[in-house]
């Protein structure tokens, strides 16, 4: 990365970069998963002892940690996020991973910080340092908002149900982009993440021996006729115009060593995405209809058990926020890097629960070096997953420059 790429970022955010990076490296090589991250809340902790005009918030334990940074006159609050949990999955040792050649892979067999949480939590904890020394020149309050349990645990929920968004103006986040560029920020007016949906469906009947199935009802045929019609949901029952995705992610059913046995139960899960409230309704009907009657078709004794659950919902940005947040970052990003309208992603967020309570906008910061951008490049939830920490400097930048926008 040459010098011009950062001759707009702040000499203390540069300064400071040796400091990201030991955060980083430490909340990698230590992930956590699930909805609460007792640890990293410590370590976050530490990162603040001692220091003055600083007020540190905790709830209950799945509400993550609150650091507050006291700025010298009266103003708002504005609050950035940064989620903290990791996912089970175990880093690979490949010789031309990253963290394993600097040694700080994750010390705890599949645990991975494999969606880049390491480089938001550190992106923050940066952040905070930075403004702290800037507090008697704002006025209001800097609400850091460490989060637990992004993956699946709503924890951005159980901030909220802690009070930590209650007088909270403005809400901001971003998240590391392995598809863009080091150097370059997305983001988009409206639903930016999609709604996620989870289901768990059992199919329970007859079992019974391999040589007459006849008197079985066959709970493996019906579940692959209930996976494959599934699909024809998205292709043949919601327009064509509209985004969504249905991915069976786990399907189980007998044993390896029982060859001769069609099993009595068979199970699947998985999840469904959309950026429309009415498709999202429209596709949880069409499921459950599709789920028992394609289980009957295969035999009239298959009972289907089916759990169906909201998740997350849409990720909406605010629209009059997006407009200043892009003028924000004109001032520190080429014209060519920043994109005011990006492609919006099928992920899922739960900060899609923050921005239905406060106006926010989440961005995305890219995470790959230009060289090593392609078809190939991973991106999240890979064990060889890895982000460039540069787009540490850039994130914080982004919050940095945020933060004087609204508190100056």
């Amino acid at each position: 990365m040459n010098e011009t790429d950062i001759s707009k970022i702040d000499q203390d955010v540069i300064d400071n970069f040796e400091y990201f990076q030991n955060v980083r490296r430490h909340i990698h090589a230590h992930p956590e998963v699930g909805p609460e991250q007792p640890d990293t809340v410590d370590f976050i902790k530490e990162q603040f002892k001692g220091m003055v005009d600083i007020v540190i918030l905790e709830a209950q334990a799945k509400a993550g940690v609150v650091i507050d940074i006291i700025c010298k006159g009266d103003g708002p609050i504005i609050g950035f996020r940064a989620d903290m949990d990791a996912l089970d999955i175990m880093e690979s040792s490949c010789d031309t991973h990253f963290p394993h050649l600097n040694n700080f892979c994750s010390k705890f067999e599949n645990k991975m910080h494999a969606c880049g949480h390491d480089m938001h939590t550190a992106t923050l904890i940066g952040f905070g340092k930075i403004m702290y020394e800037h507090r008697k020149n704002l006025k209001g309050k800097i609400r850091l908002l460490f989060q637990p349990g992004e993956e699946g645990h709503g924890g951005a929920a159980h901030m909220i149900g802690a009070g930590f968004l209650e007088g909270v103006q403005n809400v901001f986040a971003l998240h590391n982009w392995p598809n863009m560029q080091l150097g370059q920020i997305g983001l988009k007016k409206g639903p930016f993440f999609a709604s996620i949906d989870h289901f768990k469906v059992k199919i329970n009947g007859i079992g019974g021996h391999g040589a007459a199935p006849e008197k079985a009802s066959d709970q493996i045929l019906a579940m692959s006729r209930i996976i494959n019609d599934l699909q024809a949901v998205i292709s043949r029952r919601i327009s064509g115009l509209e985004q969504a995705v249905l991915s069976v992610c786990y399907a189980n059913a007998g044993s390896p060593s029982a060859l001769n046995v069609l099993p009595q139960s068979a199970t699947f899960g998985g999840s469904i995405r959309t950026f429309n409230a009415s498709t999202q309704d429209k596709i949880e009907e069409e499921f459950k209809r599709v789920c028992q009657n394609s289980a009957l078709s295969i035999h009239p004794s298959c009972r289907v058990e089916i759990e169906y659950t909201r998740e997350y919902p849409q990720t909406v940005n605010d629209e009059s926020l997006c407009c200043e947040v892009e003028k924000v970052f004109s001032q520190f990003i080429k014209k060519e890097n920043l994109f005011s309208n990006y492609t919006p992603t099928l992920g899922a967020e739960d900060f899609s629960f923050m921005l239905e309570k406060t106006p926010g906008v989440i961005f995305l910061v890219g995470g790959t070096a230009p060289e090593k951008l392609n078809q190939d490049t991973v991106f999240l939830h890979n064990p060889s997953f890895d982000v460039d920490e540069k787009a540490m400097l850039f994130g914080v930048q982004a919050f940095k420059s945020l933060a004087f926008n609204f508190l100056s």
